[in-house]
């Protein structure tokens, strides 16, 4: 079997010149001259500089730093000796969504139109499911594609359907199984054939998940990324390991004998040979887009809202949802859930997303929702009674209040798409999780830990490019787009949230800030429609919904 790598090659070429059917004889040897020039030229090799960054989805230095102490880790001690490391702060709501989208765009949900899986349909109580279509702000390979650089990304979230890139795309775990998953579209056959799945969650489809499953996954994904990281010419190549969030979700419990460990240990050993293939000219980011924590505690937003009067229970009696497929449905299916069990017509707000010690409150507003409660005029009245509320309510057997901060979503996270983002976003003590599913009371404590995520992930970079520093910094998840920019010489828009964390940097970065509408690069460059997305796979993903009646 041809390899990975030699395939793209080819399938490339094909999708690259081969698109217009009316092209004439001459054109077509022009093409095939030109092509076979790009990757055989003497003297092209690699680009000058090339970044490399790797995403333990759900990573924490909770973990890391023991393990580390106890020699577990050696190839993170390597990139540590010869870089540094920093606190990452992910998104509020720290979810693996809106995180790793404001990670490749540098903006906030606000800026980017992504702040959960699921985002709300206009004039509606409904949501659905998100896409690629969803991220409304240029990702780092569309950037990079823009300045004639390749670029090789693999499972980066909200990457379904994959785009036109400059390069190679292996889309993420919100993937149809049965879908073109990957750019190269011939790409996705290749994958399948080696046995490689797109998710090992289960949003797509419902499988057992055991560290078995993981390690031969984990195997069959790596094989694949050497011959793409050894035969492709990229500047950037992006990879995410998705599974350590899965696993996390199941096993968390932050004891170095416990079940997560040991998936450590094979990322490690994953990243040490990921790193000897591309060697030690490259500059390597290795990050996560949030941490995990076990709590002990939970604040049930619902129950809240309806003890403090905000939100009126519906006297009709409602029916949970059953146990879905997949999590697609199941999120969606509990959101119609809570919706039913209260009357819109006397509810002034309702729960939006939680995750962490974090959660969403939205207004039911009237001309904004269907059965909206709240006048235009008592919006901002009705958020400050919420506000008070929020921060002044003790939760049984504590005497302090176990909400430390409100924020308006809109002020948080800025931007044209702000209305996705809840009106009021709420951080709990850092020990009690924040959920919206149903339940009967407010708050309660955990016969056994509930491992979810938590604000605080890794970020450790080193490479050609990269001071030694010891000290541990801070970063934002927005910092990554523009960082990954700066590094490859390239424009970093003034539009961007994230900084450049040039403090890290061994050398002398000239950064050019343009605005991206001023950027001739950007003008001309590629630009997905909804034309570039095949409407067969995204009516795969709407028919999943049928059942919740969110498919619009």
């Amino acid at each position: 079997m041809a390899s990975i790598g030699a395939m793209i090659r080819t399938v490339g070429v094909r999708s690259r010149r081969g698109n217009t059917r009316a092209l004439l004889l001459v054109v077509l040897i022009f093409a095939l001259v030109a092509t076979v020039g790009y990757f055989f030229t003497p003297g092209r090799g690699k680009p000058a500089r090339r970044v490399l960054v790797i995403g333990w989805d759900g990573a924490t230095f909770a973990m890391i730093d023991p393990l580390l102490a106890e020699g577990r880790l050696p190839n993170v001690r390597k990139l540590l000796e010869r870089g540094s490391s920093a606190r990452l702060e992910s998104t509020k709501v720290p979810i693996s969504s809106a995180a790793w989208v404001g990670a490749v765009t540098g903006k906030g949900p606000g800026e980017n139109g992504v702040y959960s899986f699921f985002e709300p349909v206009e004039a509606s109580y409904d949501v659905q499911l998100i896409s690629a279509r969803s991220n409304k702000a240029a990702p780092l390979w569309r950037i990079l594609g823009w300045h004639g650089l390749r670029s090789l990304t693999f499972g980066v979230p909200v990457t379904f359907p994959p785009e036109k890139v400059d390069g190679v795309m292996v889309g993420c775990m919100l993937s149809p199984f049965d879908a073109d998953y990957a750019y190269p579209k011939a790409l996705t056959q290749q994958l399948r054939a080696r046995g490689f799945v797109p998710d090992l969650g289960a949003w797509r489809e419902k499988q057992e998940v055991t560290f078995e499953r993981v390690k031969q996954q984990l195997e069959i994904k790596e094989r694949v990324l050497h011959e793409m990281l050894r035969e492709e010419n990229w500047s950037l190549a992006m990879v995410v390991f998705k599974d350590l969030d899965v696993w996390c979700h199941r096993n968390y419990d932050a004891r170095l004998d416990g079940p997560v460990a040991p998936h450590y240990e094979l990322l490690d050993a994953t990243l040490g040979r990921l790193l000897a293939t591309v060697g030690n000219d490259v500059d390597v980011i290795l990050m996560s887009d949030h941490g995990f924590f076990p709590y002990q505690r939970s604040f049930f937003i619902q129950p809240w809202l309806i003890e403090q009067g905000f939100a009126a229970p519906s006297e009709r009696s409602v029916q949970l949802p059953r146990e879905s497929e997949n999590l697609a449905e199941r999120r969606a299916t509990e959101h119609a859930a809570l919706v039913s069990m209260l009357d819109m017509e006397r509810t002034l707000a309702f729960g939006g997303v939680c995750e962490a010690n974090y959660g969403g409150i939205r207004l039911n507003v009237k001309g904004r929702e269907p059965l909206g409660a709240v006048a235009a005029d008592e919006v901002d009245t009705t958020l400050a009674r919420i506000e008070r509320a929020l921060l002044d309510w003790r939760a049984p057997g504590r005497a302090e209040p176990i909400v430390r901060r409100v924020y308006r979503g809109a002020q948080l996270y800025p931007g044209p798409y702000s209305s996705i983002v809840p009106d009021l976003i709420f951080e709990l003590d850092p020990t009690i999780a924040a959920r919206s599913e149903p339940a009967r009371v407010p708050y309660g404590e955990h016969a056994r830990p509930y491992p979810d995520h938590h604000l605080e992930g890794i970020w450790i970079a080193a490479g050609p490019s990269f001071l030694r520093q010891p000290e541990r910094g801070s970063v934002s998840i927005f910092d990554l787009a523009p960082t990954v920019l700066a590094l490859l010489d390239l424009p970093v828009y003034a539009e961007m949230s994230g900084a450049v964390r040039a403090e890290s940097f061994a050398r002398t970065v000239t950064v050019a800030r343009p605005k991206e509408s001023e950027d001739p690069a950007a003008r001309r460059g590629y630009r997905p429609s909804p034309a570039d997305y095949r409407d067969v796979d995204m009516e795969e993903v709407k028919s999943r919904l049928k059942e919740t009646g969110y498919a619009q």
